[in-house]
């Protein structure tokens, strides 16, 4: 019996030419999986499309970028120099000062474009691991919006993360977040305590570049309380155009020589007789638009340093600009004894560190509680 010709074209011919094109297609993926990405590359593996929250309306902006899969392929060659690293410093210590000129890393997750109408941008550091911290910001003094009439944005800042649950890596995690909340900065370094000052340098640079409508800066860690309200109302006094740098100042601090300690500084690093220059607690600060412009460009002519809250000391002190302490910025916690976690002082503040998820969420349900039975104000603003 005859084969009709046109059967015979969509019985053998159709299913070959699928297969075909399936493997033309696995070729170009896996081609494109392998190329190395540097800050030079001519092309970038992000894809512009639209974010879509679940919880919250879609954002409309064809200008943002989702990154495509996580790609560990950026490399910062050794220093080559003729400086010598003492052999008998701790090995991190060596490590830092062999890669210390390395500044320019890729990004691997970039948040919503910033507003134009921006008045606070809260930058706020945090690791893979951190997830409950993340989601109790966000539900809490964190949340993104408008307060008192002004628009408040809410950027994590990360790095690269090696950790696992369960024997699965957290990155996935963090696209997820990213596709969700559109709210995650990530870099292709590692997240470490000693890469905290990248994360400075790194942020100071993509604030300069693409947030500089932001009138003020709160920076802070993902274990803070932060009373956002207060910190608005602080606000009302300054203007973005002239200088503030505020927080929980260190005005005469010198570096730690204990091998085990987290801080420990050898005198390779830093001279033995001389201060540190005054700096405040990384918990949080607040900053001007203008001083973060400073700040971006004083990073620059300084080297990296291990510790980043005394990295942003230097970059003041260059800028011939001394931090002011604010009562209300309690980075180191409550003194005297006092009950950390009572919400009538906690109405009074700025900031405190540090709670955990748990707490955060209890302590601001009873500040949102009308009803709270507080005394007379001890207002510290």
């Amino acid at each position: 019996m005859k084969m009709n010709i046109r059967t015979f074209k969509y019985r053998y011919c159709w299913p070959l030419f699928c297969t075909v094109a399936c493997l033309f297609c696995f070729v170009i993926l896996k081609k494109d999986h392998h190329r190395v990405v540097t800050p030079d590359s001519p092309a970038s593996p992000f894809q512009s499309l639209p974010f879509v929250l679940s919880s919250r309306p879609p954002i409309d902006n064809p200008s943002l970028t989702v990154p495509g899969p996580f790609q560990e392929n950026f490399t910062c060659s050794v220093n080559d120099s003729t400086v010598i690293i003492p052999s008998h410093l701790p090995q991190l210590h060596q490590e830092f000062l062999r890669y210390r000129h390395c500044r320019a890393f890729p990004a691997l997750l970039s948040p919503s474009p910033c507003e134009d109408d921006l008045y606070l941008l809260l930058a706020i550091k945090s690791t893979a691991t951190q997830v409950e911290r993340r989601a109790a910001l966000r539900d809490t003094w964190g949340h993104a919006g408008r307060i008192q009439g002004r628009r408040v944005k809410l950027v994590f800042l990360m790095g690269r993360s090696h950790d696992k649950v369960e024997s699965y890596k957290l990155q996935p995690l963090l696209e997820w977040e990213s596709r969700r909340y559109a709210d995650i900065m990530q870099w292709d370094f590692a997240d470490s305590f000693f890469n905290l000052t990248l994360k400075e340098v790194r942020f100071l640079s993509w604030f300069s570049g693409s947030c500089s409508s932001a009138q003020f800066v709160f920076k802070g860690d993902d274990d803070v309380f932060v009373h956002t309200e207060n910190l608005l109302e602080f606000l009302k006094a300054y203007k973005p155009e002239n200088h503030l740098f505020t927080g929980d100042v260190l005005p005469h601090s010198f570096p730690i020589r204990h091998s085990d300690s987290k801080y420990f500084i050898p005198v390779e690093m830093y001279p033995n007789d001389k201060p540190y220059p005054p700096y405040v607690g990384g918990g949080g600060y607040l900053m001007s638009r203008r001083t973060v412009l400073g700040l971006n460009v004083a990073a620059q002519n300084i080297e990296l340093f291990p510790i980043d809250d005394v990295f942003v000391g230097m970059c003041l002190q260059q800028m011939d600009i001394v931090p002011t302490h604010h009562r209300g910025i309690l980075t180191f916690g409550f003194k005297n004894g006092l009950n950390h976690f009572d919400p009538c002082f906690f109405r009074d503040i700025l900031l405190v560190h540090k709670l955990n998820p748990t707490q955060m969420w209890v302590m601001w349900a009873l500040m949102l509680d009308s009803n709270l039975p507080c005394g007379r104000s001890r207002k510290t603003l």
